[in-house]
């Protein structure tokens, strides 16, 4: 064996990254509802899939947001 077993340092070291991906999946997307805001908004341009888009603004209309990019601010905002 290349290290002893009884090692605590090894061990622990061996130990921890399991340990982390049990934690990331305790953090899970939470997807914010709707809170109207007074920030002055400005127009961006990016690209999506169609059927990206199509899940986005059932979701946004879910949560009750009015709109796709409302629900995106506010779901950025919360990262």
């Amino acid at each position: 064996m290349a290290f002893e077993p009884h090692n605590k340092n090894i061990t622990e070291a061996l130990r921890t990254p399991t340990e982390n991906v049990a934690n990331k999946e305790e953090e899970a997307l939470t997807i914010p509802s709707y809170q109207d805001t007074t920030e002055k908004t400005q127009n961006y341009t990016f690209s999506l899939q169609p059927s990206l888009r199509k899940k986005l603004t059932a979701v946004s209309k879910e949560q009750g947001f009015p709109s796709a990019s409302s629900f995106l601010n506010s779901l950025i905002n919360g990262l």
